[in-house]
């Protein structure tokens, strides 16, 4: 095989990896290529791809983005804490201005987490009521407080207004699992 056939074949599997991968670093490519970190990152700089910070912080950007949950505006660990979330129009039903209802969820869920500091928790029970709509370009605010601990057990409830109405509350029941 020519030097040219090997390192195109090279920097094919680069980019196939950090597509799969982005959080490969150079020295595991490297390795991964039989050779030096000095040719991945010629190869990543010729074929445009960003160092292992970038590529990390453009993927965490991504899933935050992805998931529309807000951000959290204060907390105090195991009381209460406060999110909101800009709401737009990759978040409506098809052809109306109307939130919908996964969006609004998985704000009051995350928030709900956040204030159980928890690794991992799953959602027992979840008793939730839609008041009312939300549409496109309305900031939600959501309030949480801890209103029950027993062992690894919480109950939390969130309230979720938009311009002063309620549009959601629930009280969830969250096991943390480590």
């Amino acid at each position: 095989m020519t030097r040219t056939a090997l390192k195109k074949q090279r920097q094919d599997f680069l980019l196939e990896q950090i597509k799969q991968n982005p959080f490969w670093k150079d020295e595991e490519l490297a390795k991964a290529c039989h050779v030096s970190v000095s040719t991945i990152r010629f190869d990543r700089a010729e074929l445009g791809i960003a160092e292992y910070r970038e590529r990390v912080k453009s993927a965490a950007e991504e899933v935050m983005n992805a998931q529309n949950t807000g951000e959290v505006l204060d907390i105090n660990l195991y009381r209460d804490g406060i999110s909101v979330l800009k709401t737009d129009s990759s978040m409506t039903f098809e052809g109306t201005d109307i939130v919908k209802g996964q969006h609004i969820y998985a704000f009051a869920e995350d928030l709900a987490l956040s204030v159980i500091d928890a690794k991992a928790a799953l959602v027992k029970v979840a008793n939730v009521k839609y008041s009312h709509e939300a549409h496109s370009g309305e900031r939600l605010i959501a309030k949480s407080d801890v209103m029950r601990v027993e062992e690894n057990e919480y109950v939390v409830r969130v309230v979720i207004k938009a311009n002063m109405t309620e549009v959601f509350r629930g009280k969830f029941s969250l096991i943390v699992t480590c």
